[in-house]
């Protein structure tokens, strides 16, 4: 390593540890421009925290699971082409978990979840934290992204005194059968796991470890963090009761903050490049959607109509989360009574469950042109965005979202429940030509969990899409500017880098003054 490196200059690393990724900056190390695992927010959220430290010269490292084929499928390498860039490439900061279990998978959380987290968790555990803090001489901080990079990672790193960082992105259980972490010194790190017993099976609740071991737990939203610690949804199966009692118990203790998630800049219409027509808020909008619309319609198979109004779902398709039974209930009945909207979904179910993509593909296929389902893949969801009216779902529980902030940046509309981060984040439009004192909002919310609430919220977002383009298109401006001061990668960056350096002692990681970061990466 050269010698002005971080190791001599006695900096702090900062180690991501993360299921998923989207696209890296290139500067962070010469793999970076190869790798991209991203299923949601939490890869967005990544990826900007990577390309944010990496610019104000912080030693930043990610580690990540090696989806092997999905990287070379979009690189467009075969199997020896990858073979030759890996062996002859230094990947330096990025730190790919092999496994033969993972060659074939599409993301993190396709298969078996809990295997692919416990080959996951095994591999950080027993080599690469260890390797990665003796390269920065012990000086490192950890910040776990959610239940996959919990369990056993997180109290290995309790019980060595590295400070750590736990985000939750989720809520889901994680119960991971102990048998599964053949390899590990469990009995070294039990007095920091959380056991709990899930089908006959001892296990460990990768979660509720994460959330009992950090210095301190990040939540992506403020409103979803009062759910938990106030007992909302105590009748359903979303909070698990480990869960709410360790986040309940760190809250009252004050180790509990909130940082809002922010889409990163590569997210932004006037630099993705997947898109047809470029455009950013200053620039003719509706010109520009109509344009990009109609390219998503050819590569769907949607009827192409430039004046269609296009409600997009970029979701997975989750019946405990996303409410994708209530689309099922009212998609096709609603393009029949609205004859001038479609409805695009691109997204893919939740692990090896292929329900409702065969209920909402059979939707699709008997829609004759209006409704259209694509599994996830990044280029077409980013495009998804460009060419949408309005971005929607039907959250029951949503810690964050992401998809109204990426919607609202590509000038679309928001339309979901009333619940956690879209609370938050969606206001309710109201024009000043109908009365209001002001044009405000971004979007359209309801409050019922049903297929009647859904489908009055997607009316009232069709209602103003009705109306005449230079008042769409003024609002679209406005919702555009607004987003990018909203959801500022700026601000979402200084907040965790205050927190890390509140678990370095108060000590800066980097003297390098933050420059314009989002200019630059857009650049």
């Amino acid at each position: 390593m050269a010698p002005d490196s971080a190791n001599h200059r006695g900096k702090t690393a900062v180690l991501l540890i993360a299921p998923e990724t989207g696209r890296l900056p290139e500067d962070m190390c010469t793999l970076a421009g190869y790798i991209s695992g991203k299923r949601g927010g939490l890869g967005d959220v990544v990826t900007a925290l990577c390309a944010g430290l990496t610019e104000r010269d912080i030693e930043c490292h990610l580690a990540t699971i090696n989806l092997k084929k999905r990287f070379q499928k979009e690189n467009r390498m075969d199997k020896a082409e990858w073979r030759a860039l890996r062996h002859t490439m230094d990947p330096e900061k990025i730190h790919l978990v092999s496994s033969s279990i993972f060659n074939d998978l599409s993301s993190a959380y396709a298969g078996n979840p809990l295997c692919d987290a416990a080959e996951f968790q095994k591999e950080m555990v027993n080599h690469l934290i260890k390797e990665i803090r003796s390269k920065n001489k012990g000086r490192l901080i950890l910040h776990s992204h959610d239940w996959m990079a919990g369990g056993v990672i997180t109290a290995y790193a309790r019980s060595r005194g590295c400070p750590f960082l736990h985000t939750v992105h989720n809520v889901h259980m994680g119960y991971i059968p102990q048998e599964m972490f053949y390899g590990v010194d469990l009995d070294d790190l039990a007095n920091n796991l959380y056991f709990t017993e899930d089908r006959g099976k001892r296990c460990i609740d990768s979660h509720a470890t994460a959330i009992k071991n950090a210095n301190l737990i990040n939540f992506v939203g403020k409103r979803f963090l009062h759910e938990v610690v106030e007992g909302h949804f105590a009748d359903r199966p979303i909070i698990p009761p480990a869960v709410r009692k360790e986040v309940t118990e760190r809250y009252y203790h004050g180790a509990v903050l909130t940082i809002t998630n922010a889409p990163s800049p590569v997210l932004y219409p006037e630099s993705c490049d997947y898109l047809v027509k470029k455009y950013g808020p200053e620039e003719e909008i509706l010109p520009a959607k109509r344009v990009n619309l109609v390219a998503f319609q050819k590569r769907t198979g949607l009827i192409e109509d430039p004046n269609a109004i296009l409600f997009y779902w970029p979701s997975r398709l989750d019946p405990m989360q996303k409410g994708v039974e209530l689309l099922e209930e009212i998609a096709q009945r609603f393009v029949i009574e609205h004859g001038d909207v479609q409805i695009a979904i691109v997204g893919d179910g939740v692990g090896g469950d292929r329900t409702h993509e065969e209920i909402i593909g059979r939707i699709a296929w008997a829609s004759g042109g209006k409704i259209t389902y694509q599994h996830f893949e990044e280029g077409l969801s980013m495009l998804g965005y460009a060419a949408a009216n309005d971005v929607f779902g039907a959250s029951l529980y949503e810690p964050c979202g992401q998809i109204d902030q990426v919607g609202n940046l590509f000038g679309a509309t928001a339309t979901n429940r009333d619940t956690g981060g879209y609370h938050d984040k969606i206001k309710e439009l109201r024009l000043r030509m109908d009365g209001a004192e002001r044009d405000e909002g971004n979007g359209f919310l309801f409050r019922d969990y049903d297929s009647g609430g859904l489908w009055y919220g997607l009316e009232k977002s069709v209602h103003f899409h009705r109306r005449a383009p230079e008042v769409r298109e003024e609002q679209a401006k406005r919702i555009m500017r607004e987003a990018r001061e909203k959801y500022s990668i700026k601000k979402m960056i200084d907040e965790y880098i205050g927190v890390y350096e509140k678990l370095n002692g108060g000590r800066p990681l980097s003297k390098k003054k933050y420059q314009a970061f989002t200019q630059n990466f857009l650049s």
